[in-house]
C-alpha cells in the first residue's frame, strides 16, 4: 500500500537552535515507485540510486524536521501539520501515494490542496487523510521574504522595503532556507556526507552575504535549516523548490501573516502545469493553493529577469552580493557559465553595467569568451525540457532592440545565425 505518514509535531532544542520535528514513514511500495518515477526525470540532480532509502529510516525515531534560532523557538507551530504536508506532497503526488496527518491540518490549505492544486496536477488523485480545522493560529502579523541573494529575491527587497509600500505590506523579516538542496553537476561515485559538506561550505558564505543584505536594511534575518533533501527526496530541485520553500514558510506560521513570494518573472501561461516542469512555471498557483486561515501569500511584481536587473543594477549590494549560480564556488562566487549565470551576466552587459559586477563574476573570463556564452545560452534554449531558456532569450532579444549597442547586436546576430 502506497503510503506516506507523518506523526504529530514536536520540538527540540540543541545549544541555540529549536527544531520543529515529526515522524515519517514512507511505505515500501512508495519508495519503488519513487525511484522508478524519478529516474528518468532530466534536468537535475538525484542521489536516488546510490543510497535510498536511506540508512537513518532504520531509526525508531526517523523524523522530518526544520530548525530555527532558538531566539523564534516560540513560533515553531506545532499545533498544524501544515509545514509536513506541503514538504511531502510533490513526493506523494509523483508516487501517487496518500498521505495521513495526526496533527490538524488548517481547513483553507486543506482545500487548496484537495479541490485545486492536486486536481491540477494530477489525474489519479491522492488522499489527504487526517483532521481539518478552521480554526486561525495566533499570529505575530509580520511580513516575510526569502533572501537567496538571486535576482528575485533581491528585487522583492526593492519593492517592499520603502515607506511607500502599499496595503501595509512592508518587510519585518527576512529568511534564508538551506533545504538541503543537492548542487547539480555532480559526478558518480557519490560520498553523501562529502556533498552536505561542502554544500554547507559554499552556502555558507552566500548566508554570509544574505545577513549583510539584512543588516544594511534593518531587517533580522532568520536562517532556518531542514533535512528534507539529505533524508527524504535526494534531488529533484527545479521539481520541488516551491514546496520546500512554502514548507520553511508554514513552519514559522505563528511569526507572519504575510509572506511575499519572489516571482520568477517566466509566463506561466507558456507551459502546463505538471508534477515534472519547474515550479516557476506554475508558482501562482501554488502560493494560492497554500494559502491558511492565518498565513497569505503575495506574489511579488513578475516584472522579466532584464527588468529587474534594469532596476537593481546601481544598488551596491546587488552589484557585490548578487548569487544566481547552478554550480558556486567553494566562496559562494558564480562561475559565469551556467544557464542562471548567463541569464543574468547577458542583460546586464547589454544594459550596459556589467562592469560593475566585478566582485560577483570573472569579467575578465566573461569577455573573452563573450561569443561561446552568447552560443551556449541559445543553444541550451533549444533543448526540450529547456521552456524557461527559451522565454529567458526572448527577453534578452527584447532588451537587445531597446538599447541597439554592440553587446546587444552581437547577441541579436549569434540568434539569427544559430536559429535561421
Amino acid at each position: 500500500m502506497k503510503m506516506i505518514t507523518i506523526g504529530k509535531p514536536y520540538i527540540t532544542t540543541e545549544n541555540d537552535t529549536t527544531y520543529l520535528r515529526a515522524p515519517v514513514h514512507i511505505s515500501k511500495d512508495t519508495v519503488r515507485v519513487y525511484l522508478e518515477k524519478t529516474a528518468p526525470l532530466k534536468n537535475t540532480a538525484w542521489l536516488t540510486a546510490f543510497d535510498y532509502p536511506p540508512a537513518v529510516w532504520q531509526d525508531e525515531d526517523c523524523n522530518l524536521w526544520f530548525s530555527a534560532p532558538s531566539q523564534y523557538a516560540e513560533y515553531l507551530s506545532t499545533e498544524r501539520s501544515n509545514a509536513f504536508v506541503i514538504a511531502m506532497l510533490w513526493y506523494a503526488m509523483i508516487t501517487e501515494s496518500d498521505i495521513r496527518f495526526e496533527a490538524p491540518m488548517s481547513r483553507k490549505l486543506y482545500d487548496g490542496l484537495t479541490q485545486k492544486l492536486i486536481p491540477a496536477l494530477m489525474q489519479n488523485q491522492i488522499r489527504l487523510d487526517g483532521p481539518v480545522t478552521g480554526e486561525p493560529i495566533e499570529c505575530a502579523g509580520g511580513v516575510l521574504t526569502g533572501m537567496s541573494c538571486g535576482v528575485d529575491s533581491l528585487y522583492t527587497l526593492h519593492c517592499y522595503d520603502r515607506p511607500d509600500t502599499p496595503g501595509g505590506k512592508r518587510l519585518t523579516h527576512l529568511a534564508y532556507y538551506d533545504c538541503n538542496y543537492l548542487l547539480p553537476f555532480l559526478e558518480p561515485p557519490y560520498d553523501i556526507n562529502a556533498i552536505y559538506r561542502e554544500k554547507e561550505q559554499v552556502f555558507s558564505h552566500i548566508i554570509d552575504h544574505a545577513k549583510s543584505i539584512a543588516n544594511h536594511h534593518d531587517l533580522p534575518l532568520i536562517v532556518m535549516r531542514s533535512n528534507l533533501d539529505e533524508d527524504f527526496y535526494r534531488g529533484g530541485r527545479i521539481y520541488g523548490s516551491m514546496y520546500r520553500f512554502l514548507a520553511c514558510t508554514l513552519a514559522l506560521e505563528p511569526l507572519y501573516s504575510t509572506y511575499i513570494s519572489s516571482s520568477s518573472g517566466h509566463d506561466s501561461n507558456m507551459v502546463e502545469a505538471s508534477l515534472t516542469v519547474p515550479t516557476q512555471h506554475y508558482e501562482g498557483l501554488l502560493c494560492d493553493c497554500c494559502q491558511t486561515e492565518t498565513l497569505h501569500y503575495v506574489t511579488s511584481d513578475d516584472a522579466s529577469r532584464p527588468e529587474k536587473l534594469e532596476a537593481l543594477v546601481d544598488d551596491e549590494d546587488v552589484q557585490k552580493y548578487v548569487a544566481v549560480c547552478y554550480d558556486t564556488g567553494p566562496h559562494g562566487e558564480n562561475c559565469g557559465r551556467c544557464y542562471a549565470c548567463m541569464k543574468t551576466m547577458i542583460p546586464l552587459d547589454i544594459i550596459g553595467k556589467l562592469d560593475k559586477f566585478e566582485e560577483s563574476f570573472n569579467l575578465n573570463k566573461y569577455y573573452s569568451e563573450r561569443e561561446d556564452v552568447y552560443k551556449d545560452l541559445i543553444l541550451f534554449s533549444q533543448r526540450p525540457e529547456a521552456s524557461s531558456a527559451r522565454e529567458s532569450v526572448q527577453q534578452i532579444l527584447q532588451l537587445a532592440n531597446k538599447y541597439d549597442n554592440d553587446a546587444g547586436r552581437l547577441f541579436r546576430s549569434i540568434y539569427d545565425a544559430i536559429t535561421q
